[in-house]
């Protein structure tokens, strides 16, 4: 997805690509050469993407990749019905955030928003007895996973105020009618 996405705002050459790739889940899954061009290549041969040689700046030409409408049409597929991981893992729900303009229609956009505001509402289950029962946050021991738990609770809590809003503005921006807690 984050290829295609950045594709979409612009052409860019391998490496600047594999750069912005690393800058946005790099910090994560570090960028190998050996993921990036192979997936590369698979789009090339599935037609969302071309190469084109342009210009250097300094020494020789460079390969420019460019998104083709096979690419953006695949591209708002992912965006529109992301995969459940999409949702739930924080990292490839950066990934998809990073890209959600790209898809253009405001209600579609929201009902995305909807699916990740929906698996917030769910209580984090963190931390297990030997029983496999989830153990409060009260009776957590370790300093550090009450904080941990603390951290998590006030991102979420941060993030679920934000996607309220904007489930609400792009619903209304969409043609619909909703209040604020109603989010679809």
């Amino acid at each position: 997805m984050a290829i295609l996405g950045f594709l979409r705002d612009f052409p860019l050459h391998g490496y600047d690509l594999k750069n912005r790739v690393a800058s946005l889940a790099g910090h994560v899954r570090p960028i190998a050469d050996g993921t990036l061009y192979p997936t590369i290549k698979k789009l090339e041969d599935a037609q969302c993407l071309t190469r084109r040689t342009a210009p250097g700046s300094v020494a020789a030409p460079r390969h420019m990749l460019e998104i083709t409408q096979t690419g953006t049409d695949q591209l708002r597929r992912w965006l529109r019905d992301p995969e459940p991981g999409f949702i739930t893992d924080d990292n490839k729900w950066y990934v998809l955030l990073a890209f959600l303009h790209h898809l253009e229609n405001p209600r579609e956009q929201a009902l995305v928003l909807a699916r990740r505001r929906e698996f917030l509402d769910q209580p984090a289950q963190l931390f297990f007895d030997e029983q496999g029962a989830p153990i409060p946050a009260e009776r957590l021991e370790s300093p550090f996973r009450k904080g941990l738990m603390q951290i998590h609770r006030s991102t979420n809590l941060t993030e679920i105020d934000w996607l309220d809003r904007q489930i609400v503005d792009l619903n209304r921006r969409a043609g619909f009618s909703v209040r604020q807690r109603d989010g679809v």
